[in-house]
């Protein structure tokens, strides 16, 4: 049957969503979700609970939750115990992934580390969603004294428009690689004093994304076969003129440091990215928390099929729809390698804590 909407809407305000975006919603048993007893329950509840501390309406195993996590058979019950799945009625999503990337770099710019990342620039803001540049497809824009002006693109951020001692954090050795860490979000850093730091989102410049993969594709410079993650790159590193293609992407990301103790990239939630089951969805529809079972059984991930229990814990500008999701694949070169080769069909069953 279809949940009702004063049901949906329940579950909406009990996870602090403020849209008003309406889920259809068919409610199932557990035994009708294909996959659903072969799932690592115990690495899922692992992943929810990052969660659940910053939410204390989530459901939470009583006792100490360290035996549930060492157990799939116990964190499965306490799902079935505290959950209802229901089908999202939507057509078929679209499942993607991302990673973090591991980077070299340094604090001080040298013709070794020419590429600059730059922290959130103070004149950054928010624009309110009835101002005319927001109607233009704008979300940020520069402050000044006459009122909001369009940030600058990454054409002109790149040709040194914010070049001065105080705006970079640290300076990267390939600019390449650096575009990758701009779209995935957050990168690890080796610096050349053989410490690490790690890099997260801080805003961006307010203009929209474009996928420089689908423009190389667009403009016959790509097969679609050959527009994955290695693909663009190899491309890019091999042609002159770079700077132009990456520049038709006009969004500009910024970053902030992670503190020493930062095991893993944040998500926009506020928890460490647990790999394989943290989810970048859209919070119009799954608010920060959301357990959302996702099935993509053409896609094999980690070895297998995927058909898993994740938690939405992130977003993402091109995030957008009911059954659209981007699963964390984790840190390095073997985790982009995965990330780079998911983009399947998948649908949606979302976890509903029962009343």
């Amino acid at each position: 049957m279809t949940a009702d909407p004063p049901e949906a809407a329940l579950w909406r305000w009990q996870h602090g969503g403020a849209s008003s975006a309406v889920l259809s919603l068919e409610q199932l048993d557990f035994a009708e979700i294909p996959g659903w007893r072969d799932d690592n329950h115990a690495d899922a509840l692992a992943c929810y609970l990052r969660s659940a501390a910053l939410a204390p309406h989530l459901p939470r195993p009583a006792g100490d939750p360290a035996r549930f996590i060492a157990d799939r058979e116990a964190a499965r019950v306490f799902f079935e115990a505290h959950f209802l799945p229901c089908r999202v009625n939507a057509d078929h999503g679209l499942l993607t992934s991302y990673f973090e990337p591991v980077l070299r770099g340094s604090r001080r710019r040298s013709a070794a580390f020419p590429v600059p990342v730059y922290r959130r620039p103070a004149d950054l803001a928010l624009l309110p969603p009835e101002h005319p540049l927001a109607t233009q497809g704008l979300s940020a824009a520069r402050a000044t004294v006459a009122g909001f002006e369009p940030y600058f693109t990454r054409g002109e951020i790149e040709a040194e428009a914010l070049e001065d001692s105080e705006s970079a954090l640290l300076y990267l050795a390939d600019a390449v690689d650096a575009f990758v860490m701009h779209v995935q979000g957050s990168g690890l850093v080796e610096l050349d004093d053989g410490t690490r730091v790690r890099l997260t989102f801080d805003g961006k410049n307010g203009h929209p994304y474009t996928s420089i993969s689908k423009w190389l594709i667009a403009h016959g410079k790509l097969t679609a076969a050959d527009a994955d993650l290695h693909g663009m790159k190899a491309w890019l590193r091999a042609k002159p003129g770079r700077e132009a293609v990456l520049h038709e992407n006009r969004s500009y990301i910024f970053f902030r440091e992670l503190g020493a103790s930062a095991a893993a990239p944040r998500g926009s939630s506020g928890v460490d990215l647990y790999p394989g089951r943290s989810l970048a969805a859209d919070p119009a529809f799954h608010p920060a928390g959301t357990l959302l079972w996702v099935s993509a059984p053409d896609l094999i991930f980690e070895g297998k099929r995927f058909q898993r229990l994740t938690v939405a814990q992130d977003t993402g500008s091109a995030i957008k729809g009911p059954q659209r999701g981007d699963i964390f694949a984790g840190t390095g070169d073997a985790a982009g390698e995965s990330a780079g080769a998911a983009r399947h069909s998948c649908d949606f069953i979302v976890l509903q804590p029962r009343r």
